[in-house]
């Protein structure tokens, strides 16, 4: 008898605290202006004509780069 009251009481445990670990989101991390992701780029060495420069902006700016090869 005990041990199946501890056993439930586990089981309740488990099952309160994931369902209060999965409430907690991230907020979606933050897209910047062209001017931002431009600086930033030029911050971390991708100056502009730079061979990934056009990319790595696109990317910080939340879009796909277009033009390369998809496999």
């Amino acid at each position: 008898m005990r041990f199946t009251t501890m056993a439930i009481v586990a089981i309740l445990a488990i099952g309160l605290g994931s369902t209060v670990s999965a409430a907690k989101r991230k907020a979606p991390p933050s897209v910047g202006t062209f001017e931002q992701c431009e600086q930033l780029a030029i911050e971390r060495g991708v100056p502009h004509g730079q061979t990934g420069h056009t990319e790595f902006v696109q990317q910080c700016m939340g879009q796909r780069p277009k033009g390369r090869p998809t496999g």
